[in-house]
C-alpha cells in the first residue's frame, strides 16, 4: 500500500516539505518496490531525489509521517547517494527490509513535493506510479539555474543536474568589470581572482573561488582587500552555512557578526545581506550568487542556487555574461522573478537632477512553503514590505517605489521557516546619474573599521609564515588606501 500525500497553500502554489534523513538498512532486503516517477501532465518520466525512513504507519486519519522513524540508506547503481538522499532517474527499484517506510520526493523547486507511506511485506514485489505536479516552468521564461558551489562525483552529476533542475555551467574565468574609474575611482579592468599569486594570496583564496572572482561567504576577512583590488565578480549571498534543515550557526570562516544585533537562526543570513549591502552602496556593482556547499556538508546540490535570465536558450557562456549582468535571483525556497518597467535585475536606471524617478515593480512568485512577507531593500534599507495577500490583491505588482538622487533597490520574499533562514533575493536594480552611483560614506567606514579588524586578526593568528603574514598586511593596507579615496568621493551619508 503506498499512500501519497499534497498539501497547498493559499493561492499560491505550494507544498510543505517533510524532511527525512538517510543513515542505515540491513543488508538483505525481504522485498521490492518498484518505483515510477512521472510528470503529472505529461506522463514523462522524471529524475528526483529521494528521502526515505522506516517507522511505523501514523495512526488513520492523521496527517503525519511514519513516527518512530528510521533513516534508510540504499546504495543503488548510479543513485548518486549521499548525505541522507539518492537519486532515482524517472525509476528505482527499492529494496527492502519488511516493515512500513515513509518518504519525501523532490523533482526540481519547480515541481510540488510529494511525501508518502507504504509498507513492505516478506517477497513483496510490487511497482507504483508517483505523479509530480510542476508548477513553475522557469526555463520556458529564460530563466536557468546554478550552482556555484558543490563538490560531487563528476560521474554523479548528469543525474543531479536533471533532477535539482540545474544546468552544467562550466565554471570558466568570471571577470565582471566593477564601475568606470573615471566616474568613481573605482578600478576597472579584468577580475580574474587569485590565480597566480604567492603563498599570502593562496591564503586569501580560501574563500575566493580562484577561477570565478567569486566570495563564497560576504563575511571573508579579506572582502574589502578584493573589493579594492578589482578581484570580486560576485558574492554568495545564500551560502555553505544555509542548511536544508538548518543553519551552520558561526562565521568560523570570516568575521564574525555581532550576536546581539544579528541573533538566532537568521543571525547568520542577515548578516550576509548585511554585508552584501554595504558593498552596493560603496557604489560597486557586484552581483549575488548562492552555493550548497553540497560534498563538503550534507545539502543535496541546488539547494541554495542561483537563476541567471539567458532568454529563449541556454548555453553556459550567456549564463555567465547574464550573471555579470546581474540579470540574476537567489534563493533557498520561493521562486521570485520581478520585472522593473520590463527590465530584469542588474538593469541601471538614470536620473537627472531635479527629476525624480518613480519605478513600477511587477513579480513573478511561485514558492512551495509560506512566504511570510515581501520587502523592497532601498539602499540598504526596508522601503516597503508587502504581505501576500495584498501583493494578490494588487494583482502582482509591488508599491511604486520612488527615487530623488541616486541609489540602488532589490526584491525579496522571506518564508515562516523555522530551521533555517529560507528566502529570496533578486539582484539589484540600479539608479545612476551622469556622475555616476551613489556612495555611502557610512558604507565606507564600515569597510575601514573591517581592514582594522582584520590586520588585528592577522596579527594574532600563530598559523602564518612572517612573510605571509607581511604581504596579506601589506595588501590590506593598500586597501585601507582606496577606501580612504573612496572616502572623499562620497555623495551620500
Amino acid at each position: 500500500m503506498v499512500v501519497v500525500r499534497r498539501s497547498f497553500w493559499g493561492a499560491v502554489l505550494g507544498c510543505i516539505a517533510f524532511c527525512a534523513r538517510l543513515e542505515g538498512a540491513g543488508p538483505r532486503p525481504d522485498g521490492t518496490l518498484r518505483v515510477e516517477v512521472v510528470d503529472r501532465e505529461t506522463g514523462q518520466p522524471v529524475a528526483a531525489r529521494m528521502h526515505l525512513n522506516a517507522g511505523r504507519l501514523a495512526s488513520p486519519g492523521v496527517e503525519t509521517k511514519a513516527r518512530a522513524k528510521r533513516p534508510v540508506k540504499l546504495m543503488l547503481p548510479g543513485s548518486a547517494e549521499f548525505g541522507g538522499h539518492f537519486y532515482l532517474d524517472g525509476t528505482a527499484n527499492l529494496p527492502l527490509k519488511v516493515g512500513v517506510y515513509s518518504f519525501e520526493l523532490e523533482a526540481t523547486p519547480e515541481y510540488l513535493h510529494q511525501t508518502g507511506q507504504f509498507q513492505i511485506e516478506r517477497h513483496a514485489d510490487d511497482t507504483k506510479r508517483i505523479e509530480m505536479r510542476r508548477f513553475a516552468d522557469l526555463a520556458q521564461e529564460g530563466w536557468f539555474g546554478g550552482d556555484v558551489e558543490f563538490k560531487r562525483a563528476p560521474k554523479d552529476l548528469p543525474l543531479i543536474l536533471r533532477a535539482e533542475g540545474l544546468q552544467d555551467i562550466q565554471f570558466a574565468r568570471f571577470a565582471h568589470p566593477l564601475i568606470d574609474a573615471d566616474s568613481t575611482a573605482h578600478r576597472r579592468g579584468t577580475a580574474n581572482g587569485v590565480a597566480n599569486r604567492s603563498d599570502a594570496a593562496a591564503e586569501e583564496s580560501t574563500d575566493l573561488k580562484a577561477d570565478a572572482g567569486i566570495a563564497t561567504v560576504p563575511y571573508a576577512w579579506n572582502l574589502p582587500v578584493w573589493m579594492a583590488h578589482d578581484e570580486l565578480s560576485a558574492i554568495e549571498l545564500i551560502h555553505r552555512h544555509s542548511l536544508r534543515e538548518g543553519v551552520e550557526d558561526d562565521e568560523k570562516d570570516g568575521r564574525p557578526r555581532d550576536p546581539s544585533l544579528y541573533p538566532g537562526s537568521r543571525g547568520n543570513g542577515r548578516w550576509s545581506e548585511t554585508v552584501y549591502y554595504h558593498v552596493l552602496n560603496c557604489g560597486f556593482h557586484v552581483p549575488p550568487v548562492a552555493g550548497s556547499g553540497s560534498g563538503n556538508n550534507k545539502n543535496p546540490v541546488g539547494t541554495n542556487r542561483v537563476y541567471v535570465y539567458c532568454g529563449e536558450k541556454f548555453t553556459p557562456e550567456a549564463w555567465w555574461e547574464g550573471l555579470r549582468a546581474g540579470r540574476v535571483f537567489v534563493t533557498n525556497g520561493p521562486l521570485l522573478r520581478p520585472t522593473v518597467q520590463g527590465e530584469s535585475p542588474g538593469y541601471v536606471f538614470h536620473i537627472e537632477p531635479g527629476q525624480p524617478l518613480s519605478l513600477e515593480i511587477g513579480l513573478n512568485l511561485a514558492t512551495r512553503v509560506p512566504v511570510e512577507y515581501l520587502q523592497i531593500i532601498k539602499n540598504g534599507d526596508v522601503a516597503a514590505e508587502v504581505r501576500l495577500a495584498d501583493w494578490k490583491d494588487r494583482k502582482g505588482r509591488l508599491p511604486p517605489l520612488g527615487f530623488d538622487s541616486r541609489g540602488w533597490f532589490l526584491v525579496r520574499a522571506v518564508t515562516n521557516s523555522t530551521k533555517t533562514y529560507q528566502f529570496a533575493s533578486s539582484g539589484p536594480y540600479y539608479v545612476e546619474s551622469a556622475s555616476g552611483p551613489r556612495i555611502s560614506k557610512a558604507s565606507v567606514r564600515f569597510f575601514l573599521d573591517w581592514i582594522a579588524a582584520a590586520e588585528k586578526h592577522l596579527r594574532n593568528r600563530t598559523d602564518l609564515a612572517e612573510e605571509t603574514r607581511n604581504e596579506l598586511l601589506a595588501r590590506h593596507s593598500s586597501a585601507r588606501e582606496f577606501f580612504i579615496s573612496l572616502l572623499s568621493k562620497a555623495n551620500a551619508e
